[in-house]
């Protein structure tokens, strides 16, 4: 079968209102996620643009299924801006319908701590999902390497003795009941690019 990618790589970059593409075809170790990620900024008066990615991977030859989200960013920083050639990841979980909103704003919360105690954690974005969809977060970050991603970030005290309550049923603080863990080479920050647009428009 031929690789989908560059196909809908030229659909995406025709669309109007479109400020920023990115796809990266996720490496082996990511979790109930497809084949690629796709990443669109698009202005958000573009109306048509939005209508247009949302039924945009389906209707290419080769791409069976595609999990569509828009979202808005809440909170999220840099510290390595040039960036090139790491590693993007992008989680998209879904908060338990009965999860107290103290517990989602506490969840919020210990996610952003996270870069504090994780100096591999280069850049970083936690963003509501703002369209109908599975997920109702995506939480993204930007490293170096894989090894950043699968060693300091997955394996740290922080994460296990303070976020992953948040993730596992046994703990009277469960609040995320599922998730989609995707990650991909990164040719320049995506989240620097971002804020810099932001930045620019403000």
């Amino acid at each position: 079968m031929p690789d989908p990618g560059p196909a809908l790589l030229d659909r995406v970059e025709r669309l109007p209102g479109l400020h920023r593409v990115a796809l990266g075809r996720n490496l082996a170790g990511s979790w109930g996620a497809g084949d690629y990620t796709l990443d669109l900024q698009i202005e958000t008066d573009s109306s048509a643009a939005q209508a247009d990615a949302a039924g945009l991977a389906a209707a290419l030859d080769g791409i069976a299924t595609a999990d569509h989200i828009a979202y808005r960013a809440i909170a999220g920083g840099t510290r390595a801006p040039q960036l090139r050639d790491g590693v993007w990841r992008t989680l998209m979980f879904r908060v338990r319908p009965e999860a107290p909103p103290w517990h989602v704003r506490a969840l919020e919360h210990d996610l952003l701590r996270m870069p504090t105690y994780m100096p591999a954690i280069r850049n970083w974005r936690l963003a509501r999902v703002s369209s109908p969809a599975t997920w109702t977060h995506v939480w993204q970050q930007e490293f170096a390497s894989a090894d950043d991603l699968l060693g300091e970030y997955l394996m740290h005290p922080f994460h296990w003795g303070r976020v992953d309550r948040w993730f596992d049923p046994e703990f009277p603080e469960w609040t995320v009941e599922a998730i989609c863990h995707a990650f991909c080479p990164l040719a320049t920050s995506l989240i620097a690019s971002h804020n810099l647009k932001e930045e620019s428009a403000s």
